[in-house]
């Protein structure tokens, strides 16, 4: 959840630089952020569209670590498995629980290290820089 919440802070951050409303969180207005980073047609701008992409793509993930209860088990062959339940949030809801293997874990851990880090980094260098704020200002 650590990885997931430094991408969150960056982009908030990079929001706020540009003056478009956090009021709904800092990720209230990253339809908006994305569609200027897209429409300014800068290479440096789109490396980091495509890496808000990926990690939008976990946004199921991230819902399903901070409301679930984790439940360790040990298989047959002696290997480590996570189980998360989820409460239903309603009487409807049927998010399943979910089995982890140590693989998927591994896998999980090192795309969100890699995207939180890459995020925040070119959301410093955009944000240290003031044309580039200023260029996605205008888009």
């Amino acid at each position: 959840m650590t990885n997931f919440a430094i991408a969150e802070q960056a982009l908030g951050k990079l929001c706020h630089g540009l003056q478009l409303p956090i009021t709904g969180g800092p990720l209230s207005s990253l339809n908006e952020l994305r569609r200027r980073l897209v429409s300014s047609e800068n290479k440096r701008f789109l490396a980091l569209e495509r890496r808000i992409a990926r990690w939008s793509s976990y946004r199921s993930m991230r819902h399903l670590l901070a409301h679930a209860t984790l439940h360790c088990l040990i298989d047959s062959s002696g290997r480590e498995i996570v189980v998360t339940r989820t409460l239903p949030r309603d009487k409807d809801d049927v998010t399943p629980d979910r089995m982890w293997t140590p693989e998927e874990r591994e896998e999980l851990l090192r795309q969100a290290t890699n995207d939180s880090r890459s995020i925040a980094d070119q959301v410093a260098n955009i944000v240290a820089d003031a044309s580039s704020i200023a260029r996605l200002r205008t888009l």
